[in-house]
């Protein structure tokens, strides 16, 4: 395990908002967001590692590799098992990896790392992740470079756990724009994909997230405005996780067990991913990076309804 320094911390105040974030450099993770005084992230803004793998980067893989195994080109690779109880390989290769301060500003830092040999990815791959604090929130600008000489299969994720203050569970609904629903077995890997329409899956009008799904995948996403976005709503304000379309799968998962959260919360991890779990071996939504190529996309998180 990588202990990283104190969580960097980010500020702005535009326009009568007030924004402050909380950066961890393990695994260039969202510790914490706050705009006008209320939390939009659960996390560990106090210390120097994520728990839960809340806010981290996910790459080369978002979420699972099943028996943290997979063939490439007829060769099987066999990754570290970090998931020690199912035997898969979780949330890729830099969760545990302590980033370097590239360039470091008020409201902005760019964050960089690199992969080299690892173990059952033999591909060099540079990862920068930027995050620059808007007026109601944050955005990042995550960008992949292919430093080897073959091409590299790849995916990209996030794992951001989702909140509106202190408002209970109770009172909020959350809102997925999919069309279709990633169901997951009993080790929490693809099932099969079906329609939402008419079932208990269908998001898109938003659901009392007591009444909802507590673990699932989507997609087939609806964008709007040139991105997809999900929502957390309560009564008077919402936190919003929108993504670039190329993030083609999202996945939810509902937790009390996250330190810090009381009886009447959750912490809803809302997952931007390119390709579904299990992506190495299934090759659904690989993007294959060629060498010397750049792959660079954003996701954020912002408020409405939040007033000084």
């Amino acid at each position: 395990m990588v202990q990283g320094a104190s969580p960097i911390t980010l500020t702005l105040n535009d326009g009568g908002a007030r924004v402050r974030a909380a950066i961890s450099r393990v695994g260039a993770s969202l510790q914490g967001l706050w705009v006008n005084d209320t939390a939009l992230i659960w996390g560990s803004a106090d210390a120097a590692r994520p728990v839960s793998a809340s806010g981290v980067t996910l790459v080369p893989w978002p979420n699972r590799v099943r028996g943290a195994r997979w063939e490439w080109e007829g060769r099987v690779l066999e990754l570290e098992p970090t998931e020690p109880v199912r035997g898969n390989a979780l949330h890729g290769l830099l969760a545990d990896t302590a980033f370097e301060v590239r360039e470091l500003g008020a409201s902005a830092v760019l964050l960089g790392a690199r992969i080299r040999e690892a173990p059952g990815y033999p591909f060099a791959l540079d990862v920068l992740v930027e995050y620059s604090l808007e007026v109601a929130g944050i955005t990042l600008h995550t960008t992949l470079i292919n430093a080897g000489e073959t091409a590299a299969p790849v995916a990209l994720g996030a794992h951001p756990y989702l909140r509106l203050g202190d408002i209970p569970a109770a009172e909020l609904t959350l809102e997925i724009p999919a069309d279709e629903a990633l169901l997951l077995d009993v080790d929490d890997l693809p099932d099969r994909v079906v329609p939402v329409a008419d079932t208990e899956w269908d998001l898109r009008a938003g659901v009392q997230v007591l009444d909802g799904p507590q673990h699932l995948g989507f997609t087939a996403l609806s964008a709007r405005d040139g991105v997809v976005t999900s929502i957390l709503r309560g009564p008077d304000a919402a936190v919003e996780l929108w993504m670039d379309p190329r993030f083609r799968w999202l996945q939810i998962y509902l937790t009390r067990d996250f330190p810090g959260v009381g009886p009447d919360h959750l912490a809803i991890a809302v997952e931007p991913m390119t390709a579904p779990p299990d992506a190495l071996n299934s090759g659904t939504d690989l993007h294959h990076l060629e060498p010397g190529e750049t792959w660079a996309l954003d996701w954020g998180i912002r408020a409405t309804g939040l007033t000084p």
